[in-house]
């Protein structure tokens, strides 16, 4: 039993091919990489006191925002383009505008409908708080790997490396200023355990989903 299981590491110790390419390493952790989902609210500053029973939480199936107040001043200015360009990216479809009173007292709104990618980019996360997906991590660099080595009937490599976020083209509107303004320039020492397989290297979790 232990020449076998001696003969069965040393095949499969053969069948690695004998080195690591860091290229096919960058893209399998490339394509493991999880999206990143940030906490977003959106910069809601104007209200009346009949629309305090509207939705203004992204991730909503209806969000309404005031736009313009019985004056005919412009509201929620700064909530409105983080609306248009979640509406450019397909996550909510901008309505028909809507209209409370008559005339130029009038109190106007503007209301958007959660789209299908909506619901899968815009998570509901503690405290029913939004989690908005706006990008995944891409390696910057490969620190280091371990020799392929049998475990489990597979091989495996061990690697670090480092991670930066990259933000999909609409999400660059929302994330250029606040709290996450400089989070794209950020990056972060990361571990991950690949396994060699028929189609390149993946991720050994992948076993386990």
């Amino acid at each position: 039993m232990k020449k076998l299981l001696v003969l069965g590491t040393t095949l499969l110790l053969a069948a690695c091919g004998g080195g690591i390419d860091e290229s096919d390493l960058r893209e399998a952790i490339n394509e493991s990489n999880h999206r990143v989902c940030l906490p977003f609210e959106l910069d809601v500053q104007d209200r009346v006191s009949d629309d305090k029973a509207f939705t203004t939480h992204l991730g909503a199936p209806e969000i309404k925002l005031l736009k313009r107040l019985a004056n005919g001043k412009r509201a929620n200015e700064h909530a409105i383009k983080q609306m248009e360009a979640l509406v450019r990216a397909g996550l909510y479809k901008a309505d028909k505008e809507q209209k409370v009173g008559q005339g130029e007292q009038a109190i106007r709104y503007a209301v958007y409908t959660l789209t299908e990618r909506g619901e899968e980019e815009i998570k509901r996360g503690h405290h029913h708080a939004a989690l908005l997906c706006v990008g995944k991590l891409k390696v910057k660099k490969i620190n280091y790997f371990t020799e392929p080595t049998a475990l489990n009937g597979v091989i495996v490599t061990n690697v670090s490396y480092e991670a930066r976020m990259q933000p999909e083209k609409w999400a660059n509107a929302l994330l250029k200023e606040g709290q996450y303004k400089d989070l794209h320039k950020n990056t972060s020492t990361k571990t991950v355990t690949l396994m060699k397989t028929s189609d390149g290297w993946r991720d050994v979790r992948e076993l386990h989903r």
